[in-house]
């Protein structure tokens, strides 16, 4: 209890908006408003990645098939080589295609390789280029939008309490024809997350997101 009330004090000092300890599944503490939706960022690749595994177990999403069969392309186009990356280089940041995008950090601008320098498959870059490209990906073979696709999936099965599918928001811009999608989620939604993947992908009875997949 003196180590929750010491930390409770010092959160507004590291700028946290909202916190909540679980263990066991309980709610042992929780400071702020944990229903109140933030901006993920980057974390957006995480709770991604589990709709991902889901719509790959059901052989929805193909991992195996390059951008060139499934046309993804851009603003400026892709080369021979950078449409032979597959989907699953864009899963593990290897895709291989440095082209900038709307939404970047200066590092990743700073950092990002020259174009060319890498076949696909070879050389692991936190590319942004590659997580949007995949969320097209996602959209284009499953049907559904990401935010659904979340909602109805993995959203529903645990009992999210306050996400929406419209909370999956798109930043677009004239740079790349792939947009940054963000979610906006709550921290108690977040810890629901958290407990699914300690859970090894299963809620109840039911296995969410494949166990293979969490492992991996």
């Amino acid at each position: 209890a003196e180590r929750l009330a010491f930390e409770r004090e010092f959160s507004p000092e590291i700028g946290s908006s909202e916190v909540m300890v679980v263990e066991d599944g309980r709610v042992v503490a929780a400071w702020g408003d944990p229903s109140r939706r933030l901006v993920s960022y980057s974390i957006r690749k995480s709770l991604f990645s589990a709709l991902v595994g889901v719509e790959i177990s059901r052989q929805r999403l193909r991992v195996d098939v390059t951008l060139g069969e499934i046309g993804i392309d851009d603003v400026e186009p892709l080369t021979a080589g950078e449409r032979a990356a597959r989907v699953v280089d864009l899963l593990r940041a290897r895709s291989g295609v440095y082209l900038p995008v709307d939404f970047e950090s200066p590092w990743m601008a700073a950092t990002r390789p020259s174009r060319g320098s890498h076949p696909p498959g070879t050389f692991f870059f936190y590319n942004n280029w590659d997580f949007n490209a995949l969320g097209m990906s996602y959209e284009q073979e499953s049907g559904t939008t990401i935010g659904a696709g979340f909602a109805r999936d993995i959203a529903g099965p645990i009992g999210m309490q306050d996400f929406r599918p419209e909370d999956l928001y798109w930043l677009r811009g004239p740079v790349s024809r792939h947009g940054a999608f963000h979610f906006t989620i709550s921290t108690r939604d977040l810890a629901r997350f958290g407990l699914l993947y300690l859970r090894h992908g299963r809620w109840g009875l039911r296995q969410v997101i494949p166990a293979r997949w969490v492992r991996s």
